[in-house]
């Protein structure tokens, strides 16, 4: 469009450059259609991933409501607003992509923890119960890794968790 600009329509003539002016938008609207075809998938992506959690949070009691803000008071920006999982009454809520699963302390039996310090923290958690075998992965820091535990075993001290997990 500059360049037709520049050129003028004495240069161009009349018909040359109301083509050139209409190819021009023609480009931009093709630009505009692909652009909207990659944006909209991802802002719906988002709404449904924020949705995830806005609905489970409304219905936090209080007192799992005060564990939340507390344990987000801890953890790194990028997480604060979306943790990997939330404690709610005797249970976890664990939140992957587009997924959440939900586990009850009372029926886990074992929980085996793995960690790695490559690049950050690195945990790997393994949770047994009954049914099922879970296994969730969880970065940044050492935190997160135990509050899950401590939440696990105040809930159901039967819980068993692999010696010495948390030493450096």
């Amino acid at each position: 469009m500059m360049e037709t600009e520049s050129y003028g329509r004495a240069v161009l003539g009349e018909d040359r450059y109301n083509a050139r002016v209409i190819d021009s938008y023609l480009y931009a609207l093709g630009f505009f259609v692909c652009l909207l075809l990659l944006v909209i998938p991802a802002i719906l992506f988002i709404r449904r991933y924020t949705d995830n959690y806005r609905q489970f949070i409304i219905t936090l009691s209080e007192k799992d409501m005060e564990k939340l803000v507390k344990n987000n008071d801890k953890a790194p920006f990028y997480e604060k607003f979306m943790p990997p999982y939330i404690v709610k009454e005797d249970a976890v809520r664990f939140f992957t992509n587009l997924q959440q699963t939900t586990i009850a302390f009372k029926s886990i039996i074992s929980i085996h923890v793995s960690q790695t310090h490559y690049k950050g923290y690195n945990a790997t958690v393994k949770i047994q119960t009954a049914q099922e075998t879970y296994h969730f992965r969880l970065s940044g820091n050492v935190l997160k890794v135990l509050n899950l535990v401590d939440e696990a075993l105040q809930s159901n001290p039967q819980i068993t968790v692999n010696k010495n997990w948390n030493v450096v």
